[in-house]
């Protein structure tokens, strides 16, 4: 049984200092600088923590394979309309809980640099509700639906994972990893066989996999962004290679152009960083030789077979085709407004019927849905909140970890994946947080160690 407290103990200060929890029965406990606790995050009912491990694991799959489109044929949850109830996914209500139970039933300890994260997830939080709180004053209304469901549940779901035991997190960690290559292998089956598995509301006019995600766009997103994490797995080198490439043409068949491009060059920078085993510099070198050398090799090969199986047609016709186009056309709209309307903002569904009536195209891009729902200088604070969170979440890991997210925030930003109810921004913060090994120097920096060494 866990004694009452209120204490929050840095062990590292002169004095004690105190300040009053949220629950009578959890104990936050401050390790040094210096210093990392054995377990990584808690110690305490272990049961309890295995099971809350397990249960997340299962929300975490819920929330990434109940889709928008499935979603939708039960609820109202990414259309138009609708209460702010069933704006959010059941998985996430379920998140929610998990979270104010181990804050009620688990003791934790925490080091400084695990501490630091949680306030950087509360900080995103805070830049929201600030936001949402000035606009209602000044009588703008704000569509709250994504901003709930994608940045303030990926917020709560990263720090209930920051709460978890060092070894609970891995294991998360992985099987996300197993589901980013399901995912692959199943647009792979897709695209063969030229059916879905979920539902897919639009018309196109080639077929494009869904995979386990609600588009094919989602796929070149999800990949980019976390092919790299492959790499911090626990698994023999030769399957690592396996997942890759499985993964890369996976992003190919989905046709998802940006995110197959971010993916292949995500995996191919992450390789070559990656520190290679050997008792000498020159064996370690002699082996990144080889391994650039089998590259440059493999690579052709595989896109010739990626190329005879159909999985390169969309780059027939080049880059920039209709679609591609659309999303530069779409920034005409500053031109049609006032620049009040730019720098305070405007009503988004009056400029989402503007840009249809006017171009015939929607607005998919995450930068215009900003600035006109937040105002130019909201949409800055809020999308600096965004890159801040990144920053500390990667600076706290490894260098593959930046590869991994400057990928993912560039395939984001390149359509409107950042304004819309997707998890794979939780996926994100979830796999910086699973796979980070470090602590923070005398001076608060973070310290960079290697993905798989013990701290």
């Amino acid at each position: 049984m866990l004694r009452p407290s209120y204490n929050l103990r840095n062990t590292s200060a002169p004095v004690p200092v105190r300040r009053k929890l949220v629950s009578p029965r959890q104990t936050f406990v401050m390790a040094p600088p210096h210093a990392l606790p054995a377990t990584g995050a808690g110690y305490g009912d272990r049961a309890v923590l295995t099971g809350i491990s397990w249960v997340f694991t299962l929300f975490l799959l819920v929330r990434l394979v109940l889709t928008d489109p499935v979603m939708n044929g039960f609820i109202n949850y990414s259309d138009e309309g609708g209460s702010l109830i069933e704006k959010i996914h059941p998985a996430t209500y379920g998140i929610i809980g998990l979270l104010v139970l181990t804050l009620f039933r688990v003791q934790v300890t925490l080091s400084i640099a695990e501490f630091r994260l949680i306030k950087t997830m509360l900080g995103l939080i805070g830049v929201i509700f600030g936001l949402t709180i000035f606009l209602t004053m000044i009588g703008r209304s704000v569509s709250m639906g994504y901003l709930l469901e994608t940045y303030i549940g990926a917020c709560l779901a990263a720090i209930l994972l920051v709460l978890l035991p060092q070894e609970k997190r891995q294991m998360i960690g992985e099987v996300l990893v197993v589901f980013v290559m399901v995912n692959a292998l199943l647009a792979i089956a897709e695209k063969a066989a030229g059916a879905r598995l979920l539902p897919y509301p639009y018309e196109e006019l080639s077929f494009r996999p869904t995979a386990l995600t609600s588009h094919p766009l989602s796929i070149g997103l999800l990949h980019a962004g976390t092919v790299v994490f492959v790499l911090a797995t626990r698994w023999r080198a030769l399957f690592k290679a396996g997942a890759i490439g499985l993964i890369v043409l996976g992003t190919f068949a989905a046709g998802a152009r940006t995110g197959s491009i971010f993916t292949g060059a995500a995996a191919i920078i992450a390789l070559m960083v990656t520190t290679m085993p050997g008792a000498s510099a020159e064996s370690r070198f002699r082996l990144k030789a080889l391994l650039l050398g089998s590259l440059l090799l493999i690579g052709p090969l595989l896109l010739l077979g990626a190329n005879e199986a159909g999985f390169l047609e969309r780059f027939h016709g080049g880059y920039f085709d209709e679609n591609a186009q659309a999303r530069v056309d779409v920034y005409q709209v500053f031109d049609w407004v006032t620049t009040n309307e730019i720098l305070f903002g405007s009503d988004l569904l009056a400029i989402k019927k503007m840009v249809f009536e006017r171009l015939g195209i929607l607005v998919e891009s995450s930068v215009v849905v900003f600035v006109f729902q937040f105002g130019l200088f909201g949409a800055v604070l809020f999308m600096a909140a965004i890159f801040w969170v990144f920053y500390r979440l990667a600076a706290a890991g490894d260098r593959r970890a930046f590869i991994g997210s400057v990928a993912f925030l560039a395939v984001a930003l390149s359509n409107d994946a950042m304004s819309g109810k997707h998890p794979i921004l939780m996926v994100m913060f979830l796999m910086l947080i699973a796979f980070r090994r470090g602590g923070v120097d005398a001076f608060g920096r973070p310290i960079s160690l290697k993905w798989g060494e013990k701290s």
